[in-house]
């Protein structure tokens, strides 16, 4: 275990200090007057149009992880990956 004098406490108090405030001075809210920064327009994800809208031909609903999850488990099978690490991710999609 590495032994610490006072100095080194100091230094490594200070810096933490220094850190911390650092951290607080980006997270502080803008000033009130300034205008809200703008947002990117959202655009649909890449499974959402892959998927035709969350919707499978049989008209089931799929969310966006479980079909990431299913296209996982399609990619690892298809490279020969260990059945144990198939079954837990089909386990997921429960």
């Amino acid at each position: 275990m590495a032994d610490y004098n006072d100095k080194d406490i100091s230094t490594m108090r200070r810096d933490a200090l220094r850190r911390m405030q650092e951290m607080q001075r980006r997270a502080a809210p803008p000033p009130a007057g300034s205008p809200p920064p703008e947002k990117p327009p959202a655009s649909p994800s890449l499974i959402s149009s892959l998927l035709g809208g969350g919707r499978l031909p049989g008209g089931l609903a799929i969310d966006e992880e479980k079909a990431m999850i299913a296209m996982l488990i399609y990619i690892l099978y298809k490279q020969g990956a260990d059945i144990k690490l198939l079954l837990a991710l089909g386990y997921l999609l429960m």
